[in-house]
């Protein structure tokens, strides 16, 4: 019997709250001690709003080939796994995996996301399959975290002011963050692929946000960085989900500063520990949060595919 390489396959949509088989192949691409949150996750998902999940399916004739999952995200971007086949033998077929991926990026492009991402193990083996369905190497990122019981008691002494975020300020935080982002080193590759305000409206959903913990930094009065704390009490962990400062006040060692305001809120917040990414290749950030006593513990990939040109594409062909 020929093989999908030389046959032809199909490409169909999948019901992940109901074609129980398809879900669980693609779910293969989830790491073994995430896969029970990554199931509640996308299940919760799947029922709340049947178009935050997207579920492909690869067939030759009745045969299932190979499955695709993604979910999408408020912000406008989209988290996407890569491809996984039934078989070994079918696992090296580059056109399935392109095919998989061309075809969920223009259902996510159509649904509203502007960028889609995946996190890989450095090395992974499953980065040939992203490759061939269009998307491109972002960065390495560095996963760092410290535990809370060694943090001080006592806020650190900072030489500027500092002010809680207020629900409504949104306008103001965009115009802060974009000065931030002027010469970033924090995967610039990606840098205004999404609107600012879309970056935002994707902070404000990473876990649990609280007003009191993105805090806006204050040099002589005017607005000069932030500092944004969420938490995720269901794995004791806070997570700095950015800390951005203005070209004017770098080189001061606010950086550091910062990070250490971020690890007595999450302190005060009464969880383990406080964690963050950061772009490998960015070492002033990296060296600000070494001398604030964060460590590494683990390293992926970042992978991106921008979706523009795909949902513009699906918009034509519709």
């Amino acid at each position: 019997m020929d093989s999908p390489r030389e046959s032809t396959f199909s490409i169909s949509p999948a019901d992940p709250l109901a074609e129980k088989e398809v879900l669980a192949l693609a779910a293969l691409a989830w790491p073994q001690e995430e896969r029970a949150d990554l199931w509640r996750e996308i299940r919760q998902a799947a029922t709340a709003d049947e178009g935050a999940v997207v579920l492909l399916a690869a067939r030759s004739e009745d045969r299932l080939l190979a499955a695709v999952l993604a979910h999408l995200l408020p912000g406008r971007a989209a988290v996407v796994w890569p491809p996984q086949f039934v078989t070994t033998a079918d696992s090296s077929n580059s056109a399935i995996a392109g095919r998989l991926l061309n075809d969920l990026a223009l259902t996510l492009g159509a649904r509203g996301a502007v960028l889609a991402q995946t996190l890989l193990a450095a090395g992974d083996r499953q980065s040939e399959r992203m490759r061939a369905g269009g998307f491109i190497l972002a960065a390495e990122l560095l996963y760092m975290a410290i535990e809370t019981e060694t943090i001080p008691e006592q806020p650190p002494d900072l030489p500027f002011d500092l002010r809680c975020f207020s629900t409504g300020e949104e306008p103001a935080l965009i115009a802060l963050i974009d000065r931030t982002y002027q010469r970033t080193l924090d995967c610039p590759q990606i840098d205004g692929l999404r609107a600012t305000a879309d970056v935002v409206r994707g902070h404000r959903s990473v876990g649990q946000f609280r007003p009191e913990l993105w805090q806006i930094l204050l040099v002589e009065g005017r607005e000069a960085g932030c500092l944004l704390v969420n938490l995720h009490p269901d794995v004791g962990h806070a997570e700095l989900v950015y800390l951005g400062l203005a070209p004017e006040v770098r080189g001061r060692g606010y950086g550091w500063l910062l990070t250490r305001q971020a690890m007595w809120l999450a302190r005060q917040a009464r969880v383990d520990r406080l964690v963050l990414a950061v772009d490998a290749a960015n070492r002033p950030a990296i060296a600000a949060y070494e001398r604030a006593g964060l460590t590494e513990r683990d390293r992926r990939a970042l992978w991106y595919r921008p979706l523009v040109k795909a949902a513009t594409g699906a918009a034509a062909s519709s």
